[in-house]
């Protein structure tokens, strides 16, 4: 056969295996409450355990968290045993990840990493993230740490195996890149024929091209995992979008999770995972709305979401309301000893702006689309980042919450530390392709953030004793070039 006939064969096996879906005169992927997907019945002879109430505010964070880590699934067993493990853990730890693409993925995995060094990541009872903050913080509650010990990896409701959470693994596939392996999904035929005959769009490409790398381990692709995959061994999971549907009464935020899919009275166990990460990273011009359908309203109602960044660009308000919750006064422990931790982990790049010796500051790219709008969106979101981290550390240390903390892990404290590193990574721009340097910099730098933050927990008597010391092994990470060696 020749090579153009290999080529013709490959597009026709591609477009049989995806022909129920080359059409779909639809613009949602969420499907109503108790209903339930066909295939999704020829898995449930698997009796695994659903993950899918993790995507709550209603955190368990009392549970013993090595109990909660370890507990041994039993065939039939579909929920975690809190009978089971006991609640006598009176520490509190959340975690907020930032936007910031690739950029935020590797550099939050690497932080991830460093923090499990130390024992703390173990510890987390919830992660709130969003944009590219949302595709670690997804991939890591669906992963598990050893494959072939079934009381430390639990098997998934869909059946593929979960990925394991180990550096080579993780940064393999956080550094893929996303923008050339999007770009050239829009070439299938498929794809062709449902961008420009359906609702398919931008966003769908993209949701395809995360769910292919990243959040789908199945044998021949199409059955990406969904939330019920959530592993139930992990912290609680809050991935956030922003909600721009025209009501009277719009709430700007909107979380994938129960509070917010039984408000539409969808089902939020059998939705794909991709699709919510796309979600919380859509950033406005370079991908579509991502569309819920609203099954509340007997006529056909819909909700449309883009990028949590331009809500909440930290991932704190999610927090702010788990916060609300386990720290009001009536469900306060009698004896005060409950202590409340948020780790932050912040991507941001400080905002380069225009040269004051540039008479002209426009692109190339600018004579046909004026890109000062991002110049606008980074400016405005400066002070929301501000008030959002003033208003936690205002929580943390309210009424008798006095051993409240916020470690805030971000590029600045490198600026004094490691001038070369620094100097990389406030460049990295925000997008989903990264260059092998600069995730190796990404890695030098949640290093040495961490281990400043952990000597700092260990001076504070009161978190002196959370912290592994010393830490364990440390992975090995390639030389960080200075930018000048990097053109």
């Amino acid at each position: 056969m020749d090579f153009l006939g290999k080529i013709i064969s490959i597009l026709i096996v591609h477009a049989f295996l995806v022909s129920c879906t080359i059409f779909p005169f639809y613009s949602h992927q969420n499907k109503k409450d108790k209903v339930t997907r066909n295939k999704y019945t020829q898995n449930l002879e698997n009796n695994a355990p659903s993950g899918a109430y993790l995507a709550s505010y209603d955190v368990n964070w009392q549970l013993d968290f090595d109990c909660r880590n370890n507990w041994e699934f039993q065939q039939g067993d579909n929920l975690l045993p809190v009978s089971g493990c006991p609640q006598n853990d009176s520490n509190f730890i959340g975690m907020a990840i930032s936007g910031g693409g690739s950029r935020s993925a590797v550099f939050s995995a690497a932080v991830f990493f460093e923090l499990q060094r130390y024992g703390i990541l173990q510890q987390v009872d919830v992660m709130s993230s969003v944009s590219g903050g949302s595709l670690t913080a997804a991939y890591y509650t669906l992963s598990c740490d050893q494959s072939d010990n079934p009381q430390k990896c639990p098997p998934t409701v869909e059946g593929p195996p979960r990925y394991i959470w180990e550096p080579a693994e993780v940064f393999s596939n956080l550094e893929k890149n996303f923008i050339g392996r999007w770009v050239s999904n829009w070439f299938w035929p498929d794809n062709i024929l449902r961008y420009w005959f359906t609702y398919y769009d931008r966003t769908d490409v993209m949701v395809e091209t995360f769910s292919d790398n990243l959040f789908d381990n199945s044998r021949l692709g199409g059955e990406g995992f969904r939330f019920h995959d959530l592993n139930p061994q992990r912290p609680f999971l809050i991935l956030n979008a922003t909600n721009n549907t025209r009501s009277d009464n719009l709430e700007l935020e909107f979380t994938f999770t129960d509070k917010y899919f039984s408000e539409i009275k969808s089902n939020l166990a059998q939705y794909p995972i991709a699709n919510a990460v796309m979600a919380s990273s859509a950033f406005p011009a370079a991908f579509n709305y991502n569309t819920l359908r609203n099954y509340s309203f007997d006529e056909k109602r819909y909700v449309h979401l883009f990028d949590g960044g331009t809500s909440d660009n930290l991932g704190l308000s999610a927090l702010e309301k788990v916060l609300c919750k386990i720290d009001a006064p009536s469900k306060r422990q009698s004896d005060k000893k409950m202590k409340l931790l948020v780790i932050l982990i912040d991507a941001h790049i400080p905002t380069r702006g225009k040269s004051s010796r540039d008479p002209d500051p426009r692109s190339v790219f600018d004579y046909f689309l004026d890109t000062n709008f991002v110049d606008t969106y980074d400016t405005l979101m400066a002070k929301m980042r501000d008030d959002k981290i003033k208003g936690m550390r205002n929580i943390l240390n309210k009424g008798d919450s006095k051993s409240g903390k916020l470690i805030h892990v971000k590029f600045d404290d490198l600026n004094k530390i490691n001038r070369n590193i620094y100097e990389v990574v406030k460049n990295i721009d925000t997008s989903f392709n990264i260059g092998s340097n600069e995730a190796n910099c990404l890695k030098h730098a949640a290093r040495i953030l961490v281990e400043g933050e952990m000597e700092k927990l260990r001076e504070n008597n009161s978190w002196s004793t959370l912290a592994q010391d010393p830490p364990s092994e440390a992975y090995p990470i390639e030389p960080c070039l200075p930018e000048e060696n990097n053109q």
